[in-house]
């Protein structure tokens, strides 16, 4: 935007009444674009908009002759903004006024480039190939174009045959490159220069504008549709400040922002979007903050639904967090969203995985994570407080958060296929250090947990170092006497978990355990095998017994699964260790 389109746009609201105090200043800046300056200390500050100049339904509506139970009435309304945008030669009218000469102030000053990760151009994209960011567009993009096809497929006032590559684009987009479809539809798009108002690339330039600038009409209207949105002139020129205390409210029929307490001179008078990681602010909104104490990284946890029936009919106690139960505004519906947490949940809820947030600010935030992999951890007999599982369930979680950190690699080689926008860089930067940082941040919390879980449960723990130690005997004799027949072959045992199962095998046998690990025995006879032999029973049988008749196979069966039951595998960068648990 221009000082010149700003300044045209803040006559045309002054000429429909908008409230602006005379010590609030609209400036455009190179660095932010524009911003709203405090020229005097001033208390409670508010900007009051009118009815005339909000772009709500009630336009689409009139406009398209739609009734009050038209489905999707806001991929509708972006319809309707794409045409006021890109259909300039033909008017536009609603109630005998030319709508498209009405809000031309307005669209002349809508920024002339779009930030949002969608439009990237490939050389761009790359920086984010790696993130949840990166892997996610593809979804979006197929998602906005459903969108679109099946609202120009509803009605025959649009000619598809003036689409049909778009219509074509839509019906091969899995077969696409990237760099194709850039070419095809998005730098287009980008570049603001679709020649068909219902084309795609008009109703994604449309649709990227309300996700960074549309406010929920709720707040004008409490008996408006679920997630009905309106744009508001104006007030979205306000930049985004989570520190800003601020309330919206309507007062007859006008849309009024005030922020609270004083906003001083000098300083920059911010609106407030909730609170929101740099993910949700760059997909939306093209923009990242540094040092966002809001920032988070997405787990998403893929479950078969019969697991999430399950855990909804029997464990109360487990989070399965919908996106709803994370988005937060600064203006939130409480009643709504209320209304939304207590409804009943269903196994379908959650086909595409459950979502977690992890947020280093939050020192809860990976207790449901925990509790969810501790019972996909837990033995049937056990429940989520049980040491073995809980301590398993760590492992675990740290396994998947270690993979995803190492899944995040560094900025891809220099690429000069396309021209790299410098801010773009940045915001990619920005955001894959910040998820960086994020995880780094819980894998050290859940080691100092398992640290201070070991520590404290010692004395129900049994490694193969302790036993080495303390029943000599095992490795002296008796482990050499069960392979004295291996005509001096060299046996090479694989691992800690191959160690304590020959261990069991060799003590059941004899009748040898140490007096201290006698609880071991106890619980091994205790243990209640299944009836069938497993793969990997007759896996190790074959390794170590192959050639003997010591051992039988539904010894070896019952050993492997009472430790496979018993232990944990606590892992590090280079080792992994079976660990027996006391119960």
């Amino acid at each position: 935007m221009s000082s010149d389109a700003l300044k045209a746009l803040l006559q045309w609201g002054a000429s429909f009444g908008v409230i602006v105090p005379e010590e609030l200043k609209f400036l455009y800046t190179d660095l932010k674009g524009i911003i709203c300056v405090c020229e005097k200390d001033i208390d409670n500050p508010s900007i009051k908009i009118p009815p005339e100049i909000v772009i709500s339904r009630n336009l689409p509506m009139k406009f398209f002759g739609l009734s009050e139970s038209t489905k999707n009435i806001n991929g509708w309304l972006k319809l309707f903004f794409a045409k006021i945008k890109f259909d300039r030669d033909n008017d536009t009218i609603v109630d005998n006024v030319r709508v498209n000469d009405k809000f031309k102030p307005y669209l002349d000053a809508l920024p002339s480039r779009l930030n949002s990760p969608l439009v990237w151009n490939p050389s761009e994209l790359k920086r984010l190939s790696s993130t949840n960011l990166g892997n996610s567009i593809h979804e979006k993009f197929e998602g906005i174009f459903k969108e679109w096809f099946e609202l120009v497929s509803s009605s025959d006032m649009f000619d598809l045959e003036r689409v049909a590559d778009d219509v074509q684009t839509f019906h091969n987009l899995d077969e696409l490159t990237y760099e194709a479809l850039y070419e095809k539809i998005l730098k287009i798009t980008e570049l603001q220069r679709p020649t068909i108002w219902y084309s795609f690339p008009a109703f994604l330039w449309s649709h990227l504008i309300f996700i960074s600038r549309a406010f929920p009409e709720y707040v004008l209207n409490r008996n408006c549709p679920d997630n009905s949105i309106v744009l508001l002139p104006i007030v979205d020129l306000l930049n985004h400040d989570y520190r800003s205390k601020v309330k919206w409210y309507p007062e007859n029929g006008w849309f009024c922002y005030e922020k609270i307490g004083t906003a001083s001179q000098s300083r920059e008078l911010s609106n407030n979007y909730g609170g929101k990681g740099n993910e949700e602010l760059l997909s939306g909104y093209g923009f990242v903050l540094e040092d966002n104490i809001f920032d988070s990284v997405a787990l998403k946890v893929k479950l078969p639904l019969d697991v999430v029936s399950t855990i909804l009919e029997t464990e109360p106690s487990l989070k399965l967090p919908l996106l709803s139960d994370y988005t937060t505004y600064a203006f939130e519906n409480k009643d709504c969203v209320q209304q939304e947490k207590k409804a009943t949940r269903s196994a379908t809820d959650y086909i595409n995985g459950v979502t977690y947030f992890i947020n280093i600010q939050n020192e809860q935030c990976l207790e449901p994570l925990l509790d969810l992999f501790t019972y996909l951890s837990k033995a049937e007999e056990e429940d989520l407080h049980d040491l073995r599982a809980r301590l398993q369930g760590i492992q675990m979680l740290r396994n998947a958060l270690q993979s995803k950190l190492n899944s995040i690699t560094g900025p891809p080689a220099t690429d000069d296929s396309y021209a790299i926008d410098p801010y773009r860089v940045y915001c990619a930067d920005v955001y894959t250090k910040g998820q960086k940082q994020i995880l780094k941040e819980a894998l050290t919390r859940l080691k100092k947990l398992e640290k201070t879980m070991l520590s404290e449960n010692k004395h129900q723990l049994l490694t193969m170092s302790k036993i080495l130690k303390n029943d000599p005997a095992f490795a002296e004799t008796e482990l050499p006497s069960l392979f004295s027949n291996e005509d001096g072959e060299e046996v090479i045992f694989e691992s800690t978990y191959d160690l304590l199962i020959l261990w069991i095998l060799l003590k059941t046998k004899k009748n040898s355990y140490p007096t201290k690990y006698e609880w071991v025995g106890q619980q091994y006879t205790n243990f209640k095998q299944t009836a069938y032999i497993s793969d990997d029973a007759k896996a190790f049988h074959t390794a170590y017994f192959e050639k003997q008749d010591d051992v039988d196979l539904a010894e070896v069966d019952h050993a492997i699964q009472f430790v496979v039951d018993n232990s944990f595998t606590s892992t590090s960068s280079t080792t992994e260790e079976t660990i027996l648990v006391r119960k």
